[in-house]
């Protein structure tokens, strides 16, 4: 995986997407297995467009879906999860931004994101709603992530539920010091909305996370 840790600082977006990342997952010796979920992707601002992304034969395919007359993607054929983020904040994954804490732990790669083992799919299989997690940065940055699951989640207007975090909280998820469950129970997670579907996600993200340390 040497060079395919972290994109190059000035790509943009659209060829992060379109290029880099198949080319990554290509590099990986890991894989995730056949029935890994496709995940469609809509960035909004400069860079930004709307992406399905799955693994097929080996190899991370991605196709990017056109606009039609209204402005919206082509809605035909729903995505087992569907992730809406703007251009900057999804690129603030890899880059430092002044504002935000590390999103991605310093030991991680761009594969800890691709890879879904069959035990996180199985749980990835029983979430059904829409949820949005915040993280409030310095001189009032804020970064955000929407994500539906299911069917309920692609219909939804809006997020079930609204997860806020602050800066520090997130730099010990990141790094590890903090779990998610325990951040949660302690109110440093703060929830409004649906707490069952939130109670849901976390299972699945404590999952992964665990996964990660071991």
């Amino acid at each position: 995986m040497t060079g395919y840790s972290r994109p190059p600082a000035n790509m943009p977006a659209d060829e992060i997407i379109e290029s880099w990342l198949p080319r990554a997952f290509a590099a990986a010796l890991r894989r995730p297995p056949p029935d890994s979920p496709l995940v469609r992707m809509t960035l909004s601002g400069p860079g930004g467009g709307t992406w399905d992304v799955c693994v097929s034969d080996d190899a991370l395919v991605v196709e990017r879906r056109e606009l039609g007359a209204h402005g919206r993607s082509d809605p035909q054929g729903d995505p087992d999860v569907l992730l809406r983020q703007s251009a900057p904040d999804f690129l603030a994954l890899f880059r430092d931004d002044p504002d935000l804490p590390a999103l991605l732990p310093a030991n991680a790669d761009v594969m800890d994101l691709l890879c879904v083992d069959e035990n996180k799919i199985d749980l990835l299989a029983h979430i059904d709603g829409r949820i949005a997690v915040e993280i409030h940065g310095r001189r009032r940055r804020r970064w955000t992530l929407d994500v539906a699951f299911g069917p309920s989640g692609m219909r939804a207007g809006r997020p079930r539920s609204t997860v806020r975090v602050d800066s520090r909280t997130c730099e010990e998820l990141s790094n590890g010091t903090l779990a998610v469950l325990p951040a949660l129970l302690a109110g440093r997670l703060q929830v409004e909305g649906d707490r069952a579907l939130v109670m849901q996600v976390v299972m699945l993200v404590g999952s992964v996370q665990t996964s990660r340390l071991l």
